[in-house]
């Protein structure tokens, strides 16, 4: 999956569904919404899954909210279809 709109729009309902966050917006810090490291290494997880696309938890960890997050999927999905 490398559409942008489709990238976003999972990465948002995943998120709001797993943690229970229905009313999550996609600037929001989840640390500061009281999600624990553990949760985020499990939604990455579900993501990861329905994108089949890898970033390194690190990298999720320092730009925890879905934009940072879809920043960083996005990213990883252009690195993954640029022909060499």
């Amino acid at each position: 999956m490398t559409n942008t709109t489709d990238i976003i729009e999972t990465i948002l309902s995943t998120c709001r569904d797993t943690l229970g966050l229905p009313d999550l917006q996609p600037g929001e810090d989840f640390f500061e919404r009281g999600v624990s490291s553990l949760a985020i290494v499990e939604l990455q997880i579900q993501i990861e899954e329905q994108l089949q696309l890898k970033v390194p938890t690190s990298q999720l960890m320092a730009a925890p909210s879905v934009d940072g997050w879809a920043r960083a999927y996005l990213t990883t999905a252009a690195a993954v279809t640029v022909p060499q």
